[in-house]
């Protein structure tokens, strides 16, 4: 993100370019790490499998819309 002289987002812009760097991988990432059932881990890697995408994929996208966005 480069910096101008112009005066800062606020609200929906902020929160939208803040959003668009977590949806496009251009912020730094943090591991996020969580106790679950074997179950329901062996069940999330299936269906990552089924869908072609990556665990860290679906929890991102799970946690987006969690956040509301």
């Amino acid at each position: 993100m480069a910096l101008t002289a112009k005066r800062p987002s606020r609200g929906d812009e902020a929160r939208r370019r803040i959003m668009q760097d977590i949806q496009e991988g251009s912020e730094k990432k943090r591991r996020l790490n969580a106790e679950i059932e074997d179950s329901l881990y062996r069940r999330i890697k299936i269906r990552a499998a089924e869908e072609n995408r990556t665990i860290s994929e679906i929890t991102r996208q799970l946690w987006i819309e969690y956040m509301g966005e």
